[in-house]
């Protein structure tokens, strides 16, 4: 099986990236994939709730409707097909080397580039292919994707009693983002 990423976002960049208002995710890192790859998006618990209705984020009804509530589920999938480095520029100091457009598609003002990567190199992931599930899967629907074990030369980690590496089914969100198996239990 293929590997694929699991992504944490917050709501409101949730819904900016539904709405196609956000298509490019910035992080600190990136995964050791070729483009294109799949992202599996994980709606954080963060405020608002919002919950999903006919495939499209709905913040209205977030009140009444927790059947279909999308914090701390994943609630769609995208391709990331490319993914740019993003430099601090030389001169003037406090901004990234990148364009009035390209901030634009994050959502983000450069002063907040600024703030999020204190002048360290960050990743542009760009959005493409996005879809909404009709229904929020829960976390233990993913498999964690890891390398063969070296202890005990297992095909895969969880298989192995001696080896500690974090496997198996997904039970706590990643902090940013962690390699999961393609539709495991799609």
């Amino acid at each position: 099986m293929d590997k694929s990423v699991l992504i944490s976002i917050r709501p409101k960049w949730c819904e900016k990236i539904v709405n196609g208002e956000k298509t490019i995710e910035v992080r600190k890192t990136r995964p050791k994939l070729q483009t294109p790859f799949k992202c599996y998006i994980y709606c954080t618990m963060d405020h608002p709730y919002i919950s999903v209705s006919c495939g499209e984020l709905d913040k209205l009804n977030y009140r009444t409707n927790t059947v279909c509530r999308c914090n701390g589920k994943v609630i769609g999938e995208f391709t990331c097909d490319r993914i740019d480095g993003l430099a601090p520029a030389n001169d003037p100091y406090g901004i990234y080397d990148i364009d009035d457009d390209y901030v634009f598609q994050t959502c983000l003002e450069n002063g907040a580039l600024w703030d999020y990567g204190h002048g360290t190199p960050l990743y542009g992931w760009h959005i493409s292919g996005l879809r909404i599930y009709d229904m929020p899967r829960d976390l233990g629907e993913f498999q964690r994707a890891t390398d063969p074990c070296d202890s005990c030369h297992a095909e895969y980690t969880w298989e192995c009693t001696g080896c500690k590496k974090l496997s198996g089914d997904i039970k706590r969100p990643p902090q940013s983002w962690c390699y999961v198996l393609e539709d495991y239990h799609a």
